[in-house]
């Protein structure tokens, strides 16, 4: 607090409670995360983007170091015993982090692509939070690249590109015949 020049009152003055501190920091770092873990990824196509967003997620698995993890794989039981007006807000919060991004996603099996996206992200996730808690670097990496590839194969996107659509027109032909 003395580094930022504040005084401990006047900083909790902007929060209604300690738990209100709490919730506000939740939300700031869930969107700190999702800029860090799709920082640099805008250019790439949407086949690319999604695999190396999966790729980064699942990094969090083998690093020891939480400081920079998402929070939704540390936090999200802290969220489902909050207030309704706070599981509004965080509703609210990560709903438009998720629009920033669904348009990448593939419409796969009936799913749209909100669909797609809200699925890959409660797998990765579930499934950094699982690893986490394994016994062993072996279980945990396991645990992250069976997801990773069922997420890859599930979504196609281990499948070739598409190639692009071949013009319907036909050769001209020379009078020479050849």
């Amino acid at each position: 607090m003395r580094e930022a020049g504040l005084t401990v009152g006047g900083f909790y003055a902007h929060f209604e409670s300690k738990e209100d501190l709490a919730r506000q920091s939740l939300l700031y770092g869930i969107e700190e995360s999702f800029a860090r873990l799709t920082r640099e990824l805008e250019g790439l196509d949407d086949r690319a983007f999604v695999r190396a967003l999966i790729s980064r997620y699942l990094a969090q698995a083998a690093d020891p170091n939480l400081e920079h993890a998402c929070p939704l794989t540390v936090l999200l039981p802290e969220v489902a015993r909050s207030t309704s007006a706070f599981r509004e807000e965080f509703a609210a919060r990560t709903a438009a982090l998720l629009r920033a991004v669904e348009h990448r996603f593939p419409a796969r099996g009936g799913f749209s692509q909100r669909e797609t996206a809200l699925a890959v992200f409660a797998a990765l996730s579930g499934a950094v939070s699982m690893a986490r808690a394994a016994a062993t670097a072996r279980a945990r990496a396991k645990i992250a690249s069976a997801t990773e590839a069922f997420l890859v194969g599930a979504l196609g996107l281990d499948e070739p590109s598409p190639r692009p659509k071949r013009s319907r027109r036909r050769p001209i032909k020379s009078r020479r015949g050849v």
